[in-house]
């Protein structure tokens, strides 16, 4: 029988399924909805010596797409104390520790987590990645605090002598979160050499939503006046948390990584899995749809397990990245459309492509007419909203396309 339990840098849990730090986690009666939910494990909300300024949450969802979210409550070191003892007490989930230190002040990093771990947590998270403290004023050449957040998490010797500190203070493991603003292996790989245990990739990456265009370019967030710069979560980072999961997995194999960013059902949850995270961390997927999806996708991934003959997340963890090579490694396969007319609903998707003229319209239905001019980048394929059409090699050899290098291909 397959089982989700995993060993995450010394913890055991049931499953490898954990709620991010977030509005989701910054009160009791939320983290207890999430292990009625089945979940192993919740990250606080981000935890302060002193929280530096006043902020709520304010957000803006764009339906399939992003989900902008500039700001935030976050707690002093006194109401994570409580949050945490709490948990521990009324729960069985294991608990990890967001926290962010005093910038360069060393001990301050120490002291928080110590205060941290004296109230229960089994991990501490050291975020070194929140978009929306020290970023922003950095880039803008505005005076901010110290070495706060992303602008820490971009450098790699701070991240190491950090992760130093906190990891000699403390008995329990060291998580570093990281920011996608950075080169994130070799940060990471500066976190382990300072005594982390694990790192979790990757919080969000700096954006800007768009503005009341009938309003004189006012922010589209119905509940302020203005706005700052905003992290950006939600499907589309997605991918790029795949790729900075998998480049920390390829230069630090041993690194244990929770991996989150997007990922929004079961199947995501698997790839994130096969780009080699030991775990998965959700946030936008529950601000959604709700604790009610966590046994779902949990069924899901036992049901694909036994479906595939896996008998642990082990078993498939990292299986995708064997096949990530650079780009003159890749190896290409000619193959054109084939379109399937009892599924075609002649909508003229794949006919009105502005790269592409291998597709008509014929008798209401989209045809291949022009099969040398395809050049296999399977555009058409993606975008077919019947999936009428699939990519096959051509039985006729003299089907070649505009480029002549293919490799593999006919």
């Amino acid at each position: 029988m397959p089982t989700l339990k995993v060993n995450f840098a010394g913890l055991e849990l049931k499953n490898p399924l954990i709620v991010a730090s977030s509005e989701l986690t910054d009160e009791f009666d939320k983290i207890k909805w999430a292990e009625d939910a089945g979940v192993s494990a919740v990250s606080t909300k981000l935890a302060f010596l002193k929280v530096p300024f006043f902020a709520r949450p304010y957000h803006i969802f764009e339906e399939g797409m992003g989900f902008y979210s500039p700001s935030g409550h976050r707690l002093n070191v006194e109401e994570a104390q409580e949050l945490i003892r709490k948990t521990k007490e009324q729960t069985n989930l294991v608990v990890i520790a967001n926290m962010m230190g005093p910038g360069e002040d060393l001990e301050g990093w120490a002291r928080l987590a110590r205060m941290l771990e004296e109230a229960g947590a089994d991990m501490v998270e050291l975020n070194m990645s929140c978009p929306n403290v020290g970023l922003m004023a950095k880039q803008l050449n505005i005076t901010a605090p110290p070495e706060l957040g992303a602008v820490l998490g971009q450098n790699p010797a701070l991240a190491r002598e950090v992760c130093r500190a906190v990891s000699q203070s403390v008995q329990i493991p060291v998580m570093a979160k990281m920011t996608p603003e950075a080169q994130t292996a070799v940060v990471a790989a500066a976190c382990a050499e300072g005594g982390a245990r694990a790192v979790s990739a990757i919080n969000c990456p700096m954006s800007l939503p768009g503005v009341d265009i009938n309003n004189d370019g006012k922010p589209l967030y119905p509940t302020t006046r203005n706005q700052s710069f905003a992290g950006l979560c939600g499907p589309w980072i997605r991918p790029l948390a795949f790729r900075h999961v998998a480049q920390i997995a390829m230069r630090s194999p041993d690194l244990p990584i929770a991996g989150g960013g997007g990922i929004m059902n079961w199947e995501q949850t698997i790839e994130m899995i096969m780009y080699g995270a030991k775990v998965v961390t959700y946030c936008t997927l529950l601000f959604k749809r709700g604790y009610k999806i966590i046994p779902r996708i949990a069924k899901k991934i036992l049901h694909f397990m036994e479906e595939k003959g896996y008998e642990t997340v082990d078993d498939f963890r990292g299986c995708g990245l064997k096949y990530i090579v650079t780009p003159e490694k890749v190896e290409y396969v000619y193959m054109i459309p084939q379109i399937d007319e009892n599924l075609c609903n002649g909508c003229g998707t794949c006919v009105n492509l502005g790269h592409c003229e291998v597709m008509a319209l014929q008798d209401e239905k989209a045809k291949v007419v022009a099969p040398t001019k395809c050049y296999s980048c399977a555009v058409c394929y993606w975008l077919c909203p019947k999936k009428a059409i699939t990519m096959v090699e051509p039985s006729d050899p003299s089907l070649k396309g505009p480029y002549h290098f293919w490799k593999g291909g006919v």
